[in-house]
């Protein structure tokens, strides 16, 4: 198999209710849609530094996380490329400190894949809890729609399972 080289990487904890929804998100793609050609979908929980390959290896990278837009419970948002190391100056997803550290860390080591993404979606309640919040399960089919148009924008196609 030819790599692609596009990744999806779910960021979250999974036991923390919404927090864990980017890595519900990649879940639910896996369970629904096979991509042509195939893409990476990644479980990148809480994995910090340890995701710089999926950037070093991939033209495309989207990740998908709870992000504070200072918007009603399932409110989805897009932030791409120079966009998405700008807002970094102030604190943007639950996982900033991860995430702020791999995109610090790719500037150092001018790893530049050609475009990176965030699809965040703003959670309800971040409390433990496995399941995610009905505020936020009920917007899943939104994300997923922003999720495969921007797959779609990368040249992905894809057809359900």
């Amino acid at each position: 198999m030819q790599d692609p080289g596009v990744a999806v990487i779910g960021l979250g904890n999974i036991l923390m209710q919404d927090e864990g929804l980017g890595v519900h998100l990649v879940n639910l793609l896996a369970e629904r849609y096979e991509f042509q050609p195939e893409i990476q979908l990644i479980d990148g929980g809480t994995m910090g530094n340890d995701l710089l390959p999926y950037f070093e290896q991939n033209r495309c990278v989207m990740i998908l996380d709870a992000v504070d837009f200072g918007k009603k419970a399932g409110h989805v948002g897009i932030i791409s490329s120079d966009a998405l190391m700008a807002r970094f100056k102030s604190k943007l997803t639950l996982h900033h400190l991860g995430l702020a550290d791999v995109l610090s860390t790719l500037r150092l080591l001018d790893i530049k894949p050609d475009e990176i993404c965030l699809i965040g979606m703003q959670p309800a309640f971040i409390k433990p809890d496995l399941e995610p919040s009905e505020d936020v399960r009920m917007h899943f089919d939104k994300a997923l729609d922003v999720i495969l148009a921007k797959l779609t924008e990368w040249q992905i196609s894809f057809t359900l399972k």
